[in-house]
């Protein structure tokens, strides 16, 4: 009895051991985001107007270069355009009240011009999306930072995002993407922080995967520079009308999702990680995929998603439409 009791009182001081630290870790991921949120968020609630010019280049993977333009126009959360171009592809999003307009070029969308829309937004970045696995000190380009890693993907990859042990700010975010039966790293450097008002935003950002350069841009001009034309917010002709959500965006989730019909030779499973958009209604369109390319995969995968059905992104209760990745795994038969 005696031991029994006192193997209890282990396992009851593991389990709440355990849970202090987990505790600890979610704590101290949230305190960081919070912090770096703080210093560089410049879309924050009562952040004063401005007007963000970046350039940036495309590295294609033959090697070839497309070059690019992103303009903002910023007043408030209910009032703001935006348009970013690259090559014959054009979008432009005028978002006024609780209304939002897009129009988009026919041409599709370049596969790296996702991650790039997302770098200059650091209120993006919720804690409770990053769910830490650990909290650990690394060097990072010759910085000492604070990562945030989270639990590895079903097929094995881990993201983690970076802070600067000195001020707390963003210095690199870390997505996994599989390669084959590899998994790679694809890696975004923040730098050259710049005051702009009582906030500080990076002026430089450099993506690779693998080591090697994928994206790079610059802000070319931040000023403060509320637009004065109100002809300037007129949504474009022909752009698509959805809501403009001031919430939290709850993601599509996929109900229905047969499994592709393939057989295959090879050793392993194999995932095709694709990037979808799901309508109101549910459906998906505008299929691209984001891991390696593979030929004998890469078309299945793609035809069995467009046959999947979603319960589509919610904003307050509303059907909005939204965007998941998804993965599609092909398991040895």
């Amino acid at each position: 009895m005696a031991f029994r009791r006192c193997f209890l009182l282990i396992l009851t001081l593991t389990f709440f051991g355990s849970t202090a630290l987990a505790s600890k870790k979610d704590a101290e991921a949230a305190a960081l985001i919070a912090h770096a949120k703080q210093l560089s968020d410049i879309r924050a609630e009562g952040a004063p107007p401005f007007r963000l010019k970046l350039n940036f280049k495309v590295i294609n993977e033959d090697g070839s270069v497309s070059e690019g333009a992103h303009t903002e126009d910023w007043v408030s959360r209910t009032q703001w355009r935006m348009e970013t171009v690259l090559g014959d592809f054009r979008r432009t999003l005028v978002v006024v009240g609780r209304k939002r307009w897009l129009l988009e070029s026919t041409t599709a969308e370049p596969e790296q011009l996702g991650s790039f829309l997302g770098l200059t937004n650091l209120g993006r970045f919720r804690p409770e999306a990053w769910k830490p696995e650990k909290v650990e000190d690394r060097e990072l380009n010759g910085l000492s930072v604070r990562c945030i890693e989270v639990k590895p993907k079903p097929w094995g990859g881990k993201s983690a995002l970076c802070f600067d042990k000195i001020d707390g700010t963003v210095t690199a975010q870390v997505t996994p993407f599989q390669a084959g039966t590899r998994i790679g790293e694809a890696v975004c450097i923040y730098a050259d922080y710049q005051r702009f008002g009582n906030r500080v935003l990076a002026r430089s950002y450099e993506c690779d995967k693998d080591s090697h350069p994928v994206l790079k841009a610059r802000v070319v001009e931040l000023v403060a520079a509320p637009p004065t034309d109100p002809t300037f917010f007129i949504p474009p002709d022909g752009a698509k009308e959805s809501v403009n959500c001031l919430s939290i965006v709850k993601a599509p989730r996929a109900i229905y999702s047969p499994e592709p019909r393939i057989a295959r030779n090879s050793v392993g499973p194999t995932v095709v990680m694709i990037r979808v958009v799901v309508g109101t209604d549910g459906k998906p369109h505008d299929l691209r995929t984001t891991s390696a390319s593979n030929r004998d995969l890469d078309g299945v995968a793609l035809e069995a998603v467009r046959q999947w059905r979603f319960k589509p992104a919610t904003c307050e209760g509303e059907s909005v439409e939204g965007v998941v990745e998804v993965d599609v795994d092909f398991q040895v038969r």
